[in-house]
């Protein structure tokens, strides 16, 4: 059922290809599909200080802020929306995206337009596009609407090589897509003084001992995303104070507003599981710890690439008392990993986006 309503989706998005193929590209109009904002934001940012004219496409909990910014047009994400949609792709002479969109399996792109993916990771533990093991190979059709939308993408950003290798695997991506300008996202973290950042942020939330933060990643089934008991955590490991943040597709009202970046910033210890902000604790040159309790369950229902079977065990937790003791005995003595995920990941990273942007929109 869902496969024909996808079906009926992308005729929609055929007829308005039509509707508005003969609306002009403008070089000084871009459009960047929002989901996730930490992503896309810096460029959004920068394309407007630049004078472009930039359309974003997002959730309305986003509107604010895209309205207060210069030559920005915010338009709501959502199917009801989708003529706005495609008059906005019809003009725009560079598209950013920052995952899998649908409707780009659809829509007819003109000739001169690019589609540039940021992606919203910094690194990939798990497998992802053509490797989920939730992509259907036997059912043709289904593979067929995912290549399209991969298909669509002209250019992808890079913080290192093996993320390159990710991107390859997944997307069936050409190395001369792969750009490496590193991430835009993670500027922040190349400039900042990151233990003054720390001291000063910690100061602000009135958090006097060491700090862990328990992030993992989204997962499929609600109940399945547990959190860690703080009580017990805090009993036993009396000079840590502990935060749990989960994904923001299941977060909970009562959980931490503090916002994932900030505790980053702020944490001595991040623990997660499968999710790519291990990679990014290195670039902040944070140990990460990782409680997998579901290991083979997730291995069956999504999948888990090499570079996370290359952890070595000595990381890894099943359950919270061996979180705890692994904590306890071995704090001391567990490095950073992954920093190879970040070859490319300067202070520079921005500003090597806006040439590629520039470059392209002026073509």
């Amino acid at each position: 059922m869902r496969q024909w309503i996808k079906r009926i989706y992308m005729m929609m998005i055929h007829i308005l290809n039509v509707v508005f193929s003969w609306n002009k590209i403008s070089t000084k109009h871009i459009v960047v599909m929002m989901t996730f904002e930490a992503d896309v934001l810096p460029i959004i940012k920068e394309l407007s200080q630049q004078g472009y004219r930039v359309t974003v496409i997002a959730k309305g909990i986003h509107q604010e802020t895209i309205e207060q910014l210069q030559n920005c047009t915010f338009i709501p994400a959502g199917n009801k929306h989708i003529i706005h949609h495609i008059k906005a792709l019809s003009t725009a002479k560079v598209i950013v995206i920052d995952t899998y969109y649908l409707l780009l399996g659809g829509y007819r792109k003109k000739a001169g337009q690019k589609i540039i993916q940021t992606w919203h990771a910094a690194g990939a533990l798990k497998h992802f596009g053509l490797t989920d093991h939730q992509v259907d190979h036997t059912n043709k059709m289904q593979v067929k609407q995912y290549r399209r939308v991969y298909g669509a993408t002209d250019f992808y950003l890079i913080g290192g090589p093996p993320m390159a290798e990710c991107f390859k695997a997944a997307f069936d991506v050409h190395p001369t897509q792969l750009c490496t300008t590193g991430l835009p996202r993670l500027v922040p973290y190349c400039q900042l003084d990151v233990k003054e950042m720390q001291t000063q942020l910690k100061q602000q939330h009135g958090i006097t001992t060491k700090l862990a933060i328990y992030v993992p990643t989204y997962r499929e089934y609600n109940q399945r995303n547990r959190i860690i008991d703080v009580t017990q955590f805090e009993q036993v490991l009396p000079g840590y104070t502990l935060i749990n943040k989960l994904h923001p597709a299941v977060a909970e009202p009562s959980q931490t507003q503090i916002d994932t970046q900030t505790l980053m910033l702020m944490a001595d210890l991040i623990i997660t599981d499968y999710s790519s902000l291990a990679i990014e604790a290195s670039l902040l040159n944070k140990t990460a710890v990782f409680y997998v309790y579901d290991e083979t369950l997730y291995e069956a229902e999504r999948g888990l690439n090499s570079y996370y079977y290359d952890i070595p065990s000595r990381y890894k937790a099943y359950d919270e008392t061996s979180l705890i003791q692994l904590i306890q005995q071995q704090e001391q003595t567990l490095e950073p990993l992954f920093q190879t995920w970040h070859q490319y990941n300067t202070k520079d990273s921005l500003n090597q986006v806006m040439e590629l942007i520039n470059k392209e929109a002026s073509q």
